[in-house]
Order: structure tokens, then sequence, then C-alpha cells
């Protein structure tokens, strides 16, 4: 398990500001997500920034920690609507079982426009997987073992909300 640095919010937020676009720390701040929250980059890149809704403004994900659960998650502020979207971070995993990314080792931009979600019959094993349609630039997050991608999720916009799939094991 990776430990994560904490250092004082006054640092986090000058380092904010230096590594992500202004108009999202400025949102950060103003929806007074940093009063909730961390943003931390343990892994690369610090931020992915693209198009996942389709409205033609690139939105951008970063990865928090809360401040008072110390459970790791993505969140997302989508640029043209200026909405935030939390994924993990103590808060249930859209159409996930999980509320912690602690165990994310890298992450992605799913530009493909089909992905396979993993399926599972009632005892818990894989039972194949089912193609589905992916219309916008995704986010990929996967643990890894053995220098390869075991299991992960998909988070993308299905055209009216943010959704995910399983991936791998």
């Amino acid at each position: 398990m990776r430990s994560v640095l904490l250092v004082p919010l006054f640092w986090v937020t000058s380092l904010q500001a230096s590594w992500l676009p202004s108009w999202f720390t400025k949102l950060f701040n103003d929806k007074k997500l940093n009063e909730r929250y961390t943003i931390i980059k343990p892994i690369k890149p610090n931020f992915l920034e693209a198009d996942f809704t389709g409205d033609k403004i690139n939105d951008i994900a970063v990865q928090i920690v809360d401040k008072t659960n110390k459970k790791r998650g993505v969140l997302v502020i989508n640029g043209g609507t200026n909405k935030h979207y939390i994924f993990g971070a103590g808060s249930k995993f859209a159409s996930e079982d999980f509320d912690d990314t602690n165990w994310l080792d890298g992450w992605s931009l799913h530009k493909d426009k089909v992905a396979y979600k993993t399926l599972f019959d009632t005892g818990g094993d894989i039972s194949g997987s089912k193609k589905v349609k992916i219309s916008h630039v995704a986010i990929s997050i996967y643990a890894i073992e053995d220098g390869s991608e075991l299991t992960g999720a998909l988070i993308y916009w299905n055209g009216a909300k943010y959704v995910s799939i399983h991936q791998g094991e």
C-alpha cells in the first residue's frame, strides 16, 4: 500500500494553482471542495483532461482524498457546466460496490468507442463479458500486478450521467 504525503493545505493549494488549469482550481475552491478533499497526485499523469461529455468543452479529472475518512477517489469537474462528480472518496462509486480507490495504480484516457464490461455470476466468479458502446472519451482506472493491468473500472458519460463498468478480474 502506498503512503500519502500530507502537507499543509496552503502548500497544496499553491501547488494546485501551478499544475492545474486555473478555471479548475477556482471552481474547486469556490465550490468549497477544498474544505473536505485534498487533491493528490500519486500517479502520472497528475490529472486527465478531455471532453468527457461530448459538449466540445474539456473537463478535468483529478484524484482526491477525503480529509476525514482518508478514502481516495476521483473528482471530475465538467468545464461546460461547472458541475462536479465524485467517484469514491467515501461516496459510492458509479455502478460499482466500492467507495475507495486506494487500489488505483494507474489511469488513462480511454478513446476507443467500445469497451468490455466484465460479468460475474451469483457466486462472484467471472462469467464472461459484454460489449459496451462508449460515445466519448472515458476515464480508465486500474490496478497493476506484475507490470500488467489486472482489474479496474471505466468511468464514462452515457449521455445523461456518469456510469462505470468493471473491467478485468
